[in-house]
């Protein structure tokens, strides 16, 4: 969303984007940082930046000769853009599925998300020999073509396309035995793929086990928000779960509820995890964070109790992206969002090749 009031005045940056009635104030300290506070619908949040530097060159420029790019087509024209790594030996692949939001094949998105997480882990299957294939979502990244409209993306659209990644991978380069690993809203798109594909097994990482409209309304319930505005959350959702588009949205609920995203949330709304999980009849992995603050423990047991197929695993100190905050799952939270240096958590690797494998 374009700033639309920008003042930089000596050490101060003020920052306005109306269209969300947010505003920026912060100041720039040590000649590389800045820091400062969002404000937006009644709350004040901080909110810091820091000059990137590169952590680990090193790292960075580790070759992968058998990692190539491939695109496969899907419906509307659209051309679906990501990265195969795959050694000639490999006989299992899997397919990650990226949460929500402009998140992109390596798990980074331009809302300030810059984990890699999907990357890395892509280099530890590879090293534990099993091919991966990571790709950016319709809309996102390369994947974006030039007649996108936000206004026509509805939820299946992303089944459908898991569904046409599989028949290539499966029936043109010939691997028979695939996995789908559905990270947040992948997760739930992964797991209605699974119902047609004929997978062998489905690995959810941090999927929410409740309709979306109560893991939303939970989140906001936990901010420092005006009652009022949570109450208008309620009435929006009970609209679009009638399947009726809202035009009256408060400036400060656009980033939720704007116009071109109703479409894609009414379609997302009909659909419980817990009940479409039911339905699978391969293996399945369900893998927590206790220090994920988007997704909670109470989502990974719903989605484990409909399942008799499933084994849970919650993992101590793991976030959202995958990786390790402290046992108090403080703010320290946060530098797993943006530290592409940090690792994945290692237990978890463990348990996806070991399932993978098994």
């Amino acid at each position: 969303m374009p700033f639309t009031k920008i003042i930089a005045k000596g050490d101060s940056l003020d920052l306005v984007v109306e269209s969300i009635s947010g505003a920026y104030n912060g100041k720039l300290i040590n000649s590389d940082s800045i820091v400062g506070t969002w404000h937006q619908g009644g709350a004040s949040l901080p909110l810091n930046f820091k000059k990137y530097v590169e952590q680990d060159k090193a790292a960075s420029q580790i070759s992968y000769p058998n990692e190539k790019e491939i695109s496969i087509a899907a419906a509307g024209g659209t051309q679906l853009y990501g990265t195969l790594l795959s050694k000639n030996n490999s006989q299992k692949l899997a397919i990650i599925i990226a949460g929500s939001g402009p998140t992109d094949r390596d798990g980074n998105n331009a809302m300030g998300v810059k984990a890699s997480s999907y990357k890395m882990l892509a280099h530890a299957l590879d090293s534990n020999n099993i091919a991966i294939f990571r790709f950016d979502k319709r809309g996102i990244g390369k994947s974006m073509d030039a007649g996108f409209k936000e206004s026509d993306l509805v939820f299946d659209d992303y089944i459908k396309d898991v569904e046409k990644i599989f028949n290539y991978l499966h029936d043109t380069l010939g691997f028979k035995n695939i996995y789908l690993i559905g990270h947040s809203e992948g997760s739930l798109i992964g797991i209605i793929a699974a119902q047609k594909a004929a997978v062998k097994g489905f690995i959810s990482l941090a999927g929410a086990g409740r309709p979306i409209d109560e893991v939303i309304e939970e989140q906001v319930q936990n901010q420092p928000v005006p009652d009022s505005l949570k109450n208008e959350i309620t009435s929006i959702f009970a609209e679009l779960k009638k399947g009726k588009e809202v035009s009256d949205v408060p400036a400060s609920l656009n980033s939720i509820f704007r116009k071109s995203v109703q479409p894609y949330m009414i379609s997302w709304l009909k659909y419980t995890p817990a009940d479409e999980i039911k339905k699978l009849d391969c293996p399945i992995l369900i893998i927590q964070g206790s220090c994920d603050k988007q997704v909670k423990i109470i989502d990974a047991e719903n989605l484990h109790k409909a399942n008799i197929k499933s084994t849970l695993d919650v993992i101590p100190s793991m976030t959202h992206t995958l990786k390790d905050t402290d046992a108090n799952c403080s703010d320290e939270n946060m530098k797993t969002y943006m530290d592409s240096s940090l690792p994945l958590d290692s237990k978890l690797v463990n348990d996806v090749v070991t399932f993978i494998k098994k």
